[in-house]
């Protein structure tokens, strides 16, 4: 089935593109807060700046009343002093002029009682307030303000309240200047509608409400209107301008969150990247894929060892061209999507090739789009071994049954064709041709008989005698019934013991039977002299120990080299090829393993391991 594979661009894994910004890897948290602080201060100052600029418009409208009510205080001082007495009509005109401007509603002088005794509406005349004002003792001299709306056309009014003192010093000094007047001859004022004023002494009537010493107050609206358009614009504006910020800030959020995505995802497959190159670089299966042209993309380190190429002599050249031996995995045209799974052997010219099974599949993308290939190499020489090793067993099993039987079925006739034989030779003279033939007659049956006695051991051997053996010693001792041909052929002969425990579980006798045969094997690989080896140590597995008997013979050729176990195989002229497959079934009833490394020419040698 094809392989699908997403495919990391190389340029983004290099480390020294991340940026390490320490905001890079900021919390989401801590920008929702800055997030939140920054809508605060957008916030506040909106806030602020919006109070700012109600309180600078209602400075500039109480600043306007004030003004008004100055205009008006200075016109009445002007009017009585030209008139010598307050005139009503007069005054009423005053404020009626006054309250010409358009962005003034009214302008009323009430009592203490709250009677309007002058009003811009001079239909309001003599009526009450219809609304609270400041108590008396409350305004200052320079008055108070309040927004309130009107009651008929429901429109904001600031009024500005204040004391009406138009001499600042009350009645007292309006009298000095009345009387100072009359005693300059100047007496025609009026009081009133048409009322004489008083001469020298004299007090006003006590119906004059209004005189400038009274506790009269003075009410100045103005319109509102136009403010509330620009305080209205004004919070448009700071909407407007808070949302902009607010866009700002969230954009930069959302970069600063995208940007963290980017990098967590560089980094993240930075790390995927390395992991799944650590991961492809230390599988004991050979990995080779390639593009879609044939160009070798990847190609791990089991690759190289199985196919005698390095790295640098396949990544990003044709496979055709440097792997020739693949070819036969690579379908074309309408084939190209064909898995092939094979066996074959690599490198072939190599002295110890590799068998191996390689699989082809095509690599598509999510759309189903062929990419290339990617061919997966599983070192399955371990795998034939044992099956050879099974195969051989079984034979081994079959052979020993049929050995049982034939040498059982063949011993009772020797036995009897070597009395004859006896009985034949001593009717002739020993010097004769018929005793010779008789002689000659009794030894090749026994020589047949030991053939038997051998096969029937390697049939039925004996039960396993285990027992704690010191090792040195017993290497010793099996040593030493070589050592009279040893010096006869010119071997030299010595021993190497590397374990550090003295003691080793195994049968003694049927283990120095392997070793002897071991021995005379190597001894007569070297017909002209060399060293014979033997040495014991920890084997590669715990609780192992492994016994080698090295030896710097002729060696085996490798065509044979896995043969020289099977029963009845030899090179030797005289032999039974029984030596080395007894030497096998031994040490496989003992639970161990044997292994043979040869180089013809070089020398042999034969490993044993068994179990602690």
């Amino acid at each position: 089935m094809p392989i699908k594979i997403f495919l990391l661009d190389k340029g983004l894994m290099k480390k020294s593109e991340i940026v390490t910004s320490p905001f890079a890897y900021a919390s989401p948290w801590i920008l929702a807060t800055a997030i939140g602080m920054l809508i605060a201060i957008v916030y506040f100052f909106a806030a602020n700046n919006l109070q700012r600029e109600k309180r600078i418009m209602t400075d500039s409208l109480f600043n306007k009343g004030q003004a008004i009510i100055r205009f008006v205080g200075a016109g009445t001082r002007a009017s009585m002093m030209m008139m010598g007495a307050p005139d009503t009509r007069q005054f009423q005109h005053l404020i009626e002029q006054a309250a010409g401007e358009s962005s003034i509603i009214y302008i009323a002088v009430t009592d203490r009682t709250g009677k309007i005794v002058a009003h811009s509406t001079p239909g309001l005349v003599g009526t009450d307030l219809d609304h609270s004002l400041f108590a008396d003792s409350e305004l200052a001299p320079v008055g108070k303000y309040q927004i309130i709306s009107d009651r008929k056309t429901n429109q904001k009014v600031f009024e500005i309240v204040a004391p009406f003192k138009p001499f600042m010093r009350g009645r007292g000094f309006f009298r000095r200047h009345m009387q100072e007047r009359q005693q300059a001859g100047k007496t025609d004022c009026l009081v009133g509608e048409n009322a004489p004023g008083p001469s020298v002494g004299q007090s006003f009537p006590d119906n004059v409400s209004w005189l400038p010493g009274d506790n009269l107050s003075i009410i100045v609206g103005l319109d509102m209107t136009e403010q509330d358009k620009i305080i209205q614009q004004d919070r448009y504006q700071m909407l407007y301008m808070s949302i902009a910020m607010l866009l700002v800030a969230m954009g930069g959020w959302i970069a600063l969150l995208t940007a963290q995505s980017y990098r967590s995802s560089q980094k993240t497959l930075m790390n995927m990247r390395a992991f799944t190159d650590l991961l492809i670089s230390r599988l004991p299966v050979g990995i080779i894929a390639t593009n879609a042209e044939g160009h070798i993309q990847t190609f791990n380190s089991s690759a190289a060892k199985f196919t005698g190429k390095t790295p640098s002599q396949t990544i990003g050249h044709l496979q055709t061209a440097v792997l020739p031996e693949i070819q036969q995995f690579i379908p074309l045209g309408e084939q190209e999507r064909e898995v092939i799974d094979r066996e074959i052997i690599m490198p072939p010219d190599s002295p110890t090739p590799s068998h191996l099974n390689v699989t082809s599949l095509p690599i598509t993308d999510g759309q189903d789009n062929t990419l290339g290939r990617v061919m997966l190499m599983y070192d399955i020489t371990e795998i034939k071994k044992l099956e050879a090793q099974v195969r051989r067993h079984d034979r081994l099993v079959a052979l020993g049954k049929m050995a049982a039987g034939v040498a059982h079925e063949v011993r009772n006739p020797l036995s009897s064709i070597k009395g004859f034989a006896i009985l034949l030779g001593s009717r002739f003279p020993v010097e004769s041709e018929e005793g010779e033939a008789a002689r000659l007659l009794i030894s090749e049956v026994e020589r047949l008989n030991r053939s038997i006695t051998e096969l029937l051991t390697y049939a039925r051997p004996l039960p396993l005698a285990i027992s704690e053996v010191e090792i040195e010693p017993f290497i010793e001792a099996s040593l030493k019934l070589i050592q009279s041909d040893a010096r006869e052929l010119g071997v030299v002969v010595y021993q190497e013991i590397a374990l550090p425990r003295r003691q080793v579980r195994l049968d003694k006798d049927r283990l120095n039977q392997v070793l002897l045969n071991l021995y005379l094997n190597s001894m007569q690989a070297m017909d002209h002299g060399g060293e014979l080896k033997v040495s014991v140590h920890e084997g590669d597995r715990p609780g192992t120990v492994e016994i080698s008997v090295r030896d710097t013979g002729c060696g085996i050729a490798a065509n044979i080299l896995e043969r020289v176990m099977d029963p009845y195989f030899t090179t030797k002229p005289e032999g039974t090829g029984l030596g080395l497959a007894m030497v096998y079934k031994i040490i496989d009833e003992h639970g161990g393993t044997i292994r043979i490394a040869s180089q013809e020419g070089e020398g042999t040698t034969v490993t044993i391991i068994l179990p602690g």
